[in-house]
């Protein structure tokens, strides 16, 4: 690989958001309080996005919502436009990626946020393959009303891509070379430390503290992982996670541990991890070339594979597990 001229060392920053840690990394004009600037414009918008959109808020704009998803609700923007991208991921996805699966993850045990301790061990729950959801059918009318329906929705699966997008176009303005990284999940824009893009790992969902599986070189470009790694844990002798398939109620993702893809826009990117994930490993490489989607992919015995569109991306590969 030819040698790349090294840059100084951009400045950092980091805080707690959304049960993770979000770190901000870019290379500032003058004294850098453009950058501290740009560091709290991120902050704001992380802890905006996390206010109306958390479901462990009782409080929040969503968690009011679903007391009643069938009546009209006056919610913030960010909470309106949170819905509105969860139904257009609900359309392009064929339904598979679906927020309404909220019941089910409070069946499984997963009541509280991470961050308050492991979701309940034990349950009276059985395993059972429940029907597929109705059609969705959200309502909205102006800048902030909204009725979801029957049922009540969870964006957990959307919210921090939504964070990476909207905290990137806040700073866009001051702001040509930078990474924002929210629990693997990231927005990068220009280059970074080595003057051609930033340097992202895959990591190794087996091994999360230890070496990346794959390290991708991307500029102006977003990755997100879906994974078992951190948000999974044993309910009744069986191991369950939270990534669950709205056409059963169950977790899904059979074959798989972790799911990585690259997309111009962060949200975007964690909806196609989690839909890939979904439709498990026998499945994936096809709906992902078909998507046009690069995509990499660890196994449940972890080996890693790729489709054929990730590949200009990556820089170095490790071995299996």
């Amino acid at each position: 690989m030819p040698s790349v001229k090294a840059r100084p060392t951009p400045m950092t920053d980091s805080f707690r958001a959304m049960a993770t840690s979000v770190i901000v990394s870019a290379y500032p004009t003058g004294d850098g309080q453009d950058f501290q600037q740009s560091f709290l414009q991120i902050k704001a918008v992380f802890t905006e996005t996390e206010v109306a959109c958390t479901r462990f808020n009782p409080n929040s704009d969503l968690s009011q919502l679903n007391q009643s998803p069938e009546s009209w609700h006056e919610v913030s923007p960010v909470c309106f436009m949170a819905i509105q991208d969860a139904y257009e991921a609900y359309k392009f996805t064929d339904s598979i990626f679906d927020p309404r699966i909220l019941a089910d993850l409070l069946s499984l045990g997963y009541r509280n946020s991470w961050t308050a301790g492991l979701p309940d061990t034990k349950s009276d729950r059985t395993l059972r393959m429940r029907n597929p959801l109705p059609e969705w059918k959200p309502e909205f009318k102006g800048e902030n009303l909204v009725r979801v329906g029957e049922l009540p929705i969870d964006l957990g699966g959307i919210g921090k891509g939504l964070a990476l997008r909207w905290s990137a176009a806040a700073i866009r303005p001051a702001q040509s070379h930078f990474l924002i990284e929210a629990g693997g999940d990231c927005i990068c824009s220009g280059n970074g430390p080595t003057t051609n893009g930033w340097n992202i790992g895959v990591q190794n969902p087996f091994q999360p503290e230890g070496d990346p599986m794959m390290v991708l070189r991307l500029s102006d470009l977003a990755v997100c992982t879906s994974s078992t790694a951190v948000r999974s844990w044993w309910q009744n002798g069986q191991l369950k996670h939270h990534l669950i398939d709205p056409r059963t109620g169950e977790p899904g993702g059979k074959g798989l541990s972790a799911v990585t893809v690259i997309a111009k826009d962060p949200a975007e990117a964690e909806i196609w991890a989690k839909v890939l994930f979904l439709v498990g490993r026998d499945h994936i490489r096809l709906v992902s070339e078909t998507n046009n989607i690069p995509a990499v992919w660890i196994t449940d015995y972890g080996e890693a594979l790729t489709n054929s569109l990730i590949s200009p991306f990556v820089i170095w590969k490790g071995t299996v597990v």
